[in-house]
C-alpha cells in the first residue's frame, strides 16, 4: 500500500497517475536509490519504473559510478562523442521537420484546390455536430 498525499487516499491497486509515475521517476533518477529499494518502497514491479519511463519518453540513466581518474577521462571522451552525436541527431531532426512542414503546406494547399474547384468542404468545421 502507498499514501500519496495529492489522492489523500490509500491505494489498494498500483494504479498511479501521470504525476506519481514521474514523482517515482524523478526520485528514482535525482538520488541514489536503487531500483530494488524503489519496488519495495512503492510495491511496484522491478519493471515498472522503466516502463514508465520508456513511456514518457525518458532514457534510462547508467548508474556505473567512475572509480579512478582513468575511467573519468574516458567518460569525458565518450560525452564529446554523444554530444556530436547529439548535434547531428538534431540536424538530422530538423530537416525532417522542415520536410514535414513542406508536406503539412502541400496537404493544406491540396485540400483548398480540392474544395474551390469541387465546392465540397473538406474540412471540419469548428463546432460542428458529429
Amino acid at each position: 500500500m502507498i499514501y500519496f498525499k495529492s489522492t489523500q487516499q490509500r491505494r489498494t491497486k498500483n494504479n498511479f497517475s501521470p504525476e506519481e509515475k514521474m514523482t517515482m521517476i524523478q526520485e528514482y533518477l535525482t538520488t541514489d536509490v536503487s531500483m530494488s529499494e524503489m519496488t519495495r518502497k512503492y510495491h511496484i514491479g522491478h519493471s515498472s519504473i522503466p516502463r514508465w519511463m520508456a513511456n514518457f519518453g525518458i532514457p534510462m540513466p547508467e548508474r556505473v559510478l567512475p572509480s579512478n581518474v582513468m575511467v573519468q577521462q574516458n567518460e569525458k571522451q565518450t560525452s564529446a562523442i554523444t554530444v556530436e552525436s547529439l548535434e547531428s541527431q538534431l540536424k538530422l531532426l530538423q530537416a525532417e521537420l522542415e520536410r514535414e512542414k513542406l508536406r503539412n503546406l502541400a496537404l493544406n494547399t491540396m485540400i483548398d484546390v480540392a474544395e474551390e474547384e469541387l465546392h465540397i468542404d473538406i474540412r471540419k468545421k469548428a463546432g460542428a455536430k458529429q
